[in-house]
């Protein structure tokens, strides 16, 4: 399988190219610079992929970007949402530009294309109501926005996504060569809710309850960049996926 990655640069793009070169799959990365890149891998990771310069911003760019490497998956890690509510943040005209280059992409060449996004655990549902958590805690609300144009494609649409949601991701290793070398627990997942909630009897308070109730799970809920970036791969080189159409939450089952 083909991959066009976006965002290779940061914190979890830069985990993703070893983790998708690791479970055997062609990585292309799209980046604002290729010498930034190149100054993060190591060369013999460098040496297996080819990269693409260009701005996430501009859906023509990323629709060319799609049709050259002729890939059959993407993965946007590009953009970081802006945590307060108020606060704004290139991310929504990011992931608009690039729906909406992969949408002219797979028209033009008239087959199906998997991606994978990524957002936070807000925009998950609250266990038991149909509320996101973010209602609760709005915290990265710019998420909301996005999995919202993805709702509302058409039934018809050759896009086959879905939205990784995770609390918070924290490194493990700088170690970026290939294959991946940290040991690490394999993820738990689920769609639309987060797995293994712990419901407590906080959320009985009024008003306040359920916010109480997402702020004493949320550090259950910390993982890693490379085991959420496993994640995905993994997905990817299954060709199948249980995901499609869905908010994924994940949780380290051993903690």
């Amino acid at each position: 399988m083909k991959v066009l990655l976006l965002g290779a640069t940061g914190n979890l793009g830069s985990r993703l190219v070893p983790a998708l070169l690791t479970h055997g799959l062609s990585v292309t990365c799209f980046v604002r610079s290729a010498g930034k890149l190149r100054g993060l891998l190591p060369p013999t990771v460098h040496d297996q992929i080819t990269i693409i310069e260009g701005d996430a911003k501009k859906s023509a760019v990323v629709k060319r970007a799609v049709l050259e490497s002729e890939c059959d998956a993407v993965v946007n890690a590009a953009g970081v949402a802006a945590a307060a509510p108020w606060a704004k943040s290139d991310l929504p005209e990011i992931f608009k530009a690039v729906l909406q280059g992969i949408q002219e992409a797979c028209i033009e060449r008239q087959r199906p294309i998997r991606v994978w996004f990524v957002a936070g655990m807000g925009v998950l549902k609250y266990p038991g109501t149909e509320k996101m958590i973010s209602n609760y805690i709005p915290l990265y609300v710019a998420h909301r926005q996005n999995l919202r144009l993805l709702k509302t494609l058409p039934p018809s649409t050759l896009i086959d996504w879905s939205i990784l949601c995770p609390m918070t991701m924290k490194a493990k290793s700088s170690d970026l060569t290939t294959p991946t070398k940290t040991r690490q627990g394999k993820l738990t997942a689920n769609a639309t809710t987060p797995p293994l909630w712990h419901n407590s009897r906080l959320r009985l308070i009024p008003l306040v309850g359920k916010s109480l109730t997402v702020a004493r799970n949320a550090t259950r809920y910390e993982t890693t960049l490379e085991q959420n970036a496993d994640f995905i791969a993994a997905d990817l080189e299954s060709f199948e996926s249980k995901w499609s159409g869905c908010t994924v939450g994940v949780i380290d089952p051993s903690k």
